[in-house]
């Protein structure tokens, strides 16, 4: 089957752009808000002999929906090379509802017993499985919409996630303005989640009628996980190296309300004003930093900010532990999501369209993903909180951040052996 691309009009490239981006809201959103109501939950559905250990269990139970998001990212990634990107897009906001949807309604541990955490724990992996395929769906898509551009296009998957991290940041500390701690034990603790299953129709429908990538192309006989493990193994080891800063910056950023609660004493509503400040540096800088490196090459330019976070973020934790207040919260959280995640991170999925070939590169990149956030990302509150209290140093999160950023940089300088290959390649050649 031939397939000549042309050209859409403005108005469908934008609707196709804010159809794929609005998937990343809801994923990111779903997570944030699991993560900034980590103590509520470890209350109401993980009770335990101590509160440490509670929180330990709600941690885990975020932790577990990336153990799902592999098995979604080879599915859902293999479906949407061989059916199309759009049609893997719409199906995993679907899904992705139904998990949020879930956490909304289920009732607590005091009402059904044991029942309750695990339907929690389904309707994290459910979500995990969808956001697993939901990455490598939308970058592929938005990096595919302009070769020349595909750092500013990709980009705009983080600003999608600065978005969800400054929405819930900022529904997390209303919900806390507004109602009282038993209200929001009660029951108000839902209406957060409960917005969540308002975005997740309204995703699917625009996904629905927008455009296809211009690069997709159907294939018969076309086995795409297959394909990658055979043919691109040490590119996907890579790719899980690219995402080990990224993900542990980005779940560190999510984690920090806890610290601050539980480790620097800081109030509720102080605990989250890093998060919402970082949010907001999310949705503005990432897609500059991209067009600088579609301009002046990103791989250095994603070097030089990843290594300016990883060196710096334990001297700023330990200036954080020794003076905590809101002030100090908001700069140390600023300067990291700055450095890691705007400036870094937020050129790996262009560089990912560049390592990969078009034919398998929404599993490629959902797979790497995926697999690089189970590994670098979902646990990292929980190994956080034991690493904490097994140490008894709260800065310790600056140093396993430049553990990770460390190995992002190598990983960085190893794919130059690849650099182009996803755009000057036949989509048939491997």
């Amino acid at each position: 089957m031939t397939y000549t691309p042309h050209a859409p009009s403005n108005a469908r490239l934008w609707l196709s752009v804010l159809a794929t981006t609005l998937g990343g809201v809801l994923e990111w959103y779903d997570l944030i808000l699991y993560g900034l109501f980590a103590v509520t939950l470890s209350h109401l559905f993980f009770p335990a002999t101590t509160a440490g250990f509670s929180l330990l269990l709600s941690l885990g139970s975020f932790g577990v929906a990336f153990v799902a998001r592999p098995i979604g990212a080879a599915w859902l990634g293999s479906y949407a090379d061989r059916k199309g990107r759009r049609q893997g897009l719409v199906l995993s906001s679907l899904l992705m509802t139904v998990g949020t949807g879930l956490l909304a309604v289920v009732p607590s541990y005091g009402t059904i017993g044991l029942a309750a955490p695990l339907i929690v724990v389904f309707s994290r992996l459910l979500q995990g499985f969808a956001a697993g395929g939901e990455f490598g769906g939308a970058a592929t898509m938005l990096a595919e919409r302009s070769p020349k551009y595909r750092g500013v296009y990709s980009s705009l998957q983080w600003s999608a996630g600065g978005v969800a991290v400054t929405l819930a940041s900022a529904v997390a500390w209303l919900v806390h303005q507004a109602f009282t701690e038993a209200q929001i034990l009660a029951w108000a603790w839902r209406l957060p989640f409960a917005l969540g299953m308002v975005l997740g129709p309204l995703t699917a429908w625009l996904r629905l009628i927008s455009d296809e990538s211009p690069e997709f192309k159907r294939q018969d006989n076309h086995q795409p996980v297959r394909e990658v493990i055979r043919h691109e193994p040490l590119r996907l080891l890579l790719g899980m190296g690219l995402v080990s800063a990224g993900a542990t910056g980005s779940y560190l950023n999510i984690y920090m309300p806890t610290l601050a609660k539980t480790q620097l004493h800081l109030g509720d509503a102080v605990s989250f004003m890093g998060t919402m400040v970082s949010g907001v540096l999310t949705i503005i800088l990432p897609p500059l930093f991209a067009l600088l490196g579609d301009k002046v090459g990103r791989r250095g330019m994603m070097a030089v900010m990843a290594a300016a976070g990883g060196f710096m973020a334990w001297p700023l934790f330990h200036f954080l532990v020794a003076s905590p207040s809101g002030l100090h919260l908001v700069l140390v959280q600023a300067f990291l999501v700055t450095t890691v995640y705007c400036g870094y991170y937020a050129s790996v999925p262009a560089l990912f369209a560049e390592i990969f070939l078009p034919r398998n590169r929404t599993t490629a990149i959902a797979l790497s993903y995926a697999l690089g956030q189970l590994v670098f990302g979902g646990f990292t509150p929980m190994i956080l909180s034991v690493l904490v209290t097994y140490f008894q140093d709260k800065a310790i999160p600056g140093l396993y951040l430049l553990g990770t950023v460390v190995l992002s940089l190598v990983c960085l300088a190893c794919t130059r052996q690849y650099a182009g290959r996803g755009q000057s390649l036949k989509s048939g050649e491997r």
